[in-house]
């Protein structure tokens, strides 16, 4: 059954992609029809027309999505919900763009912004190609994401009345970006929408409680897939580097997320630096200060990018490092992740000691 599953997830998938594809490429031809003399005038008589071509899309995938999410519950011998969702009822609505509350408007509307975001850029100083330039990436970006979520809430929505406990399994749709790669094969409820930043293409798979841990893909996997020159491009050069070296690839994408430049110039993160974190559970710490929460580590904490810079090829050395620093932890590589939680530490419970075997070349963790 799971295979199943994953057959209709990708051909729901591909089906979006079409639609997407179709809208974006009248979408641009409109946009390319703007008056570059009287941009603002010329994108507003055109705009109906956009989000009316926005909105088609939006219905298209929405009808398609309710139909996969009947398919999925059937698989189940779960019969649909009597009442039936409505794909209308998903067009011609502006979808909120990023996780921060922000009031409601209309799809013409935010089919606007563009238009307004490349005289923002001329009035800087960019030339008129690179203004417009500016203003098509928001517009495809914009409408990717209306169309995409409008399927991803009426699925939601369909999903939602099962009678049976439905989760979700978030599943990668290559090439992804690494924040995406390390959440693959998390599972949610089926009435809670996983996070996603603008473009983000993963699918959700609706599995039943019983199948989920089946259809748990392995983050690790995908970075092998992936050619030396993409590892480097999605996960970043030392990034990438570390986690072929033997790091932990949670922690090495995680640090990114609180990177910062010292006084001295050195390039550090404040991800995991506080008690309750891996590697600052395992560090000397201070009392919590101001609005801090915890106690955090009284030295800091470098990235990899900047124990690549001060090691200078030399393996043994960067090695140390990088279990010095918490990106080895001695514990291998592991799909699920060797850190259980805030304030745990590693499965294992004490810092390893590594050796160096100057017959073989080959590290060991005590």
């Amino acid at each position: 059954m799971a295979q199943t599953l994953l057959e209709a997830a990708a051909a729901h998938y591909a089906y979006g992609q079409l639609v997407q594809s179709r809208a974006m490429h009248r979408i641009t031809r409109l946009w390319m029809g703007i008056d570059r003399r009287n941009i603002l005038d010329s994108w507003l008589t055109a705009a109906g027309t956009a989000a009316l071509v926005v909105a088609q899309a939006q219905q298209a995938v929405a009808e398609d999505a309710i139909e996969y999410s009947n398919a999925v519950m059937e698989s189940y011998d779960v019969a649909p919900d009597a009442f039936q969702t409505i794909a209308a009822g998903f067009a011609g609505i502006a979808y909120p763009l990023g996780d921060k509350p922000r009031p409601p408007v209309g799809l013409e509307e935010s089919i606007l912004s563009p238009a307004f975001k490349t005289i923002r850029a001329l009035k800087t100083g960019y030339t008129t190609d690179r203004s417009l330039g500016i203003g098509l990436d928001n517009l495809m970006l914009r409408s990717q994401m209306q169309i995409s979520d409008a399927a991803r809430q009426a699925e939601g929505v369909a999903m939602t009345t099962a009678p049976v406990r439905m989760h979700y399994v978030r599943m990668l749709n290559p090439p992804s970006c690494s924040r995406c790669a390390i959440l693959a094969g998390k599972t949610y409820r089926s009435a809670e929408a996983f996070d996603r930043h603008p473009g983000c293409d993963c699918r959700h798979i609706p599995v039943d409680e019983a199948l989920a841990g089946e259809m748990t893909v392995d983050p690790y996997s995908y970075f092998k897939s992936l050619s030396g020159a993409d590892q480097d491009k999605y996960f970043t050069k030392a990034g990438a580097q570390a986690v072929r070296d033997g790091a932990d690839i949670f922690q090495v994408v995680n640090a990114r997320q609180g990177v910062y430049s010292t006084k001295g110039g050195a390039l550090a993160t404040y991800t995991g630096t506080t008690r309750r974190g891996y590697w600052g559970s395992l560090q000397e710490t201070r009392n919590r200060k101001g609005k801090e929460r915890y106690g955090v580590a009284t030295r800091e904490r470098l990235m990899p990018e900047e124990i690549y810079k001060r090691t200078k090829g030399n393996r043994e050395q960067t090695l140390r490092m990088l279990e010095d620093y918490g990106y080895i932890t001695g514990l291998g590589q592991s799909s699920e992740g060797v850190v259980r939680g805030p304030g745990v530490g590693y499965l294992g419970g004490k810092k390893p000691a590594y050796t160096l075997d100057p017959a073989t070349g080959s590290w060991t963790a005590a």
